[in-house]
């Protein structure tokens, strides 16, 4: 068949992906894995005729299952063979997508993206701007901030023996459930998250496990984690990654304890040789964001926490 009676992209099939895509095309999809790959997740290929023989040809890819640590919402996501955008195929691979979830569907895009357009011509609504809080470790203001924060943060006479370590000198429980206690009020007003038995093995093991030890920091009062402060492994070198909250969010000393972490961290990974440390943090966060306004910051992408409309949100949207 010659390319004059090639036929049109007339019909699409959806199917199970399976471990011989992963080899044949794991090339053109970034996460392409078999179906089933994880409990309680689908992985679906979308196929349409070839348009010069009578084979499939594979465009797109598309997956969609349970967050176990914010149930409200399922992940979803999609990726379509760029020959092959603008034509709805994307559209029709996030319906077929949706009738293995009875909830809303999240991802994560850049504002003005491919992405970002896409989902909002189907109706996405962002649930949580990430602007970028990456801190200019190269400023001289920024050590004068360190300063201040220890000076301001550490008042002459402190009763309550306020200690700032190291977290590779405290007990890994101590640090476990802090971690757990950190992220369960960290997410409760915008993403609330499963029971605490259920998220601590991921938000309490896994993160401190993912931690560099002697590099991250954390204080204690009475004998108490009040805030830490963590830095992660990647990226690595000029540029690092960490993450810093108090435990308990009303607590009276709460952002003077986040402030003397950061500043902790801030110095010590300047000794490390790094330039920059971008904070893994919130625009809710109630301690971390102030805190981090008041640093030099290096300008960065903003990501978006998008919910796609399904289930109930599908229903009322669609309402006529």
């Amino acid at each position: 068949m010659n390319a004059l009676h090639a036929r049109p992209e007339r019909q699409r099939w959806f199917r199970p992906t399976a471990a011989a895509d992963v080899r044949a095309a794991g090339h053109r999809f970034e996460w392409l894995k078999p179906d089933g790959w994880r409990e309680g997740f689908r992985s679906l290929a979308l196929e349409i005729d070839h348009p010069a023989s009578d084979e499939r040809l594979l465009i797109g890819v598309g997956r969609v299952g349970p967050n176990l640590v914010h149930p409200q919402r399922d992940m979803v996501e999609i990726e379509i063979d760029e020959a092959y955008r603008r034509k709805g195929h994307g559209t029709a691979l996030i319906n077929e997508l949706r009738k293995y979830s009875t909830k809303p569907l999240s991802d994560k895009v850049v504002p003005g993206s491919v992405r970002d357009l896409f989902l909002g011509s189907i109706g996405a609504v962002t649930y949580l701007p990430l602007p970028s809080m990456t801190i200019d470790l190269t400023a001289a203001r920024t050590a004068r901030w360190c300063r201040a924060a220890w000076e301001a943060g550490r008042p002459v006479g402190d009763r309550q023996q306020l200690q700032v370590v190291r977290w590779s000198d405290l007990p890994r429980e101590w640090l476990v459930e802090a971690l757990t206690d950190r992220y369960l009020w960290q997410h409760a007003s915008w993403s609330p998250t499963a029971g605490r038995e259920t998220i601590r093995p991921v938000v309490g093991e896994e993160f401190y496990d993912e931690a560099v030890l002697e590099h991250s920091w954390a204080t204690v009062r009475a004998g108490r984690i009040t805030a830490l402060a963590d830095l992660y492994d990647e990226p690595a070198g000029k540029s690092r990654e960490g993450c810093l909250e108090a435990i308990d969010a009303a607590a009276p000393q709460a952002r003077p304890d986040v402030a003397l972490c950061l500043a902790a961290l801030i110095e010590d990974v300047r000794e490390l040789g790094a330039d920059q440390l971008d904070c893994d943090n919130h625009p809710t966060d109630p301690h971390a964001a102030p805190l981090l306004a008041t640093l030099p910051l290096i300008a960065g992408e903003q990501m978006n926490l998008v919910e796609i409309p399904n289930g109930i949100t599908a229903a009322l949207r669609e309402t006529t």
